[in-house]
């Protein structure tokens, strides 16, 4: 098990969606709400935003901006702990990969 934890730990994630920077440096992915291009045209015809907004807390901000195809996730869950300590961040690696699976899940980043 811990073989397969060594292999995860040295993936290097790299994003795969577009996103936004908001107030304090948060973070908005920005998922399409259809890629079927009569719904586009509706959403459109409507006037409503192409995008559905996905907000990230301010950890998940600091992760995804260190997000570069040269960290892997195991450097991400030593950056978060480094940068959590002044605001006592309770297991930083185990979070970060919770994260970048739900990223993963959701076709948000893919890893090399």
């Amino acid at each position: 098990m811990a073989e397969k934890k060594i292999v995860y730990n040295s993936m290097i994630p790299e994003k795969n969606i577009q996103w936004e920077t908001g107030d304090h440096n948060r973070i908005y992915l920005l998922k399409e709400k259809s890629k079927n291009k009569i719904m586009k045209k509706l959403i459109e015809i409507f006037k409503k935003n192409q995008y559905f907004k996905i907000h990230f807390d301010d950890i998940g901000s600091f992760v995804w901006n260190n997000i570069n195809g040269k960290n892997s996730i195991k450097d991400l869950g030593i950056l978060l702990s480094e940068w959590g300590r002044g605001v006592n961040i309770t297991q930083p690696e185990e979070r970060v990969e919770k994260f970048i699976l739900m990223l993963l899940k959701n076709k948000f980043i893919k890893v090399e």
